[in-house]
């Protein structure tokens, strides 16, 4: 069943124009987030990042037929849901005219819960200084499906990607944090001259940053978080807003098997269990709501 203008149709129900610029270019944008205890406890964060997103791309799009909780809840129901789900917000790309693209949402299985060990994470994906699409969550998403696919053939959970400095910014689907001395340490958005990192700092890396915070946990961006320091880093976790904090039990920077690179951590460490257990109550909290 998909949500759509304020109904629920069945997936066969929603009809798009092929004259969408999605069809001609890849264009639009979407939000992936889920439920907790039965709320989608960040929706308006995801929200606020679509309309964002939507404004500084110029997709055209009409905020009034976004979805809010009543609109989770009715489509949860209609799917017979009484756990947790995770969402899929959909924006089309519009038209050439300006008409505004079509705003869908759909829902589907939580992902599989992190393996016992942790995950196993590869840096193999390259990337361009000037990526902009990077930023952003559109439609026109190759370039993670293939990072991820290849770290996937390779034995590994995710792909992160490197730039041209050999700095690792982000995985195909998470954000990156490791932990050095007790102090959190993740890849820095902004650069010199005002300019963005090729990479997308999701919802759930800023809610993790807040909650560090909150533990009086030191936290800190930096534009050279390097394999080595990743090789050499305490503990190391990834997040994402579909499955939290994932510890990382092992990495390889080149996706080899127990390379000379290769690095195992205690999953989760201290400093992490720490932050999952914060985390994971603040989210199912009132606090929260």
């Amino acid at each position: 069943m998909i949500w759509v203008r304020g109904e629920i149709v069945p997936d066969e129900g929603l009809a798009i124009s092929v004259l969408d610029r999605t069809f001609e270019h890849g264009l639009g944008l979407f939000e992936t987030l889920r439920t907790w205890d039965g709320r989608a406890t960040l929706l308006e964060r995801h929200l606020a990042r679509l309309r964002g997103w939507a404004e500084a791309l110029g997709l055209p799009m009409a905020p009034e037929e976004l979805p809010d909780h009543a609109a989770v809840e009715a489509l949860r129901a209609a799917e017979g849901i009484t756990g947790d789900c995770s969402l899929r917000i959909v924006l089309s790309g519009g038209f050439d005219d300006g008409r505004a693209g079509t705003i869908w949402m759909r829902t589907r299985a939580l992902p599989a819960p992190v393996p016992e060990g942790g995950l196993a994470v590869c840096a193999r994906w390259s990337v361009v200084g000037d990526d902009r699409l990077l930023q952003a969550k559109t439609l026109n998403y190759w370039s993670r499906r293939i990072a991820f696919e290849e770290g996937k053939r390779l034995g590994f959970d995710e792909n992160l990607s490197r730039d041209e400095s050999g700095a690792i910014l982000e995985g195909s689907r998470s954000n990156v944090f490791l932990v050095e001395q007790g102090q959190l340490v993740t890849p820095q958005v902004h650069r010199g001259g005002g300019l963005a990192a090729p990479f997308l700092p999701g919802i759930m890396r800023g809610v993790v940053m807040e909650r560090a915070s909150s533990l009086g946990l030191p936290t800190r961006e930096d534009a050279s978080v390097s394999i080595a320091r990743l090789v050499e880093a305490d503990e190391c976790f990834l997040t994402n807003a579909g499955r939290g904090i994932m510890p990382v039990g092992r990495f390889d920077p080149e996706g080899m098997p127990e390379s000379a690179q290769a690095r195992r951590y205690e999953a989760p460490g201290p400093v992490t269990q720490r932050l999952m257990n914060d985390l994971n109550a603040w989210l199912r909290s009132e606090d929260a709501r």
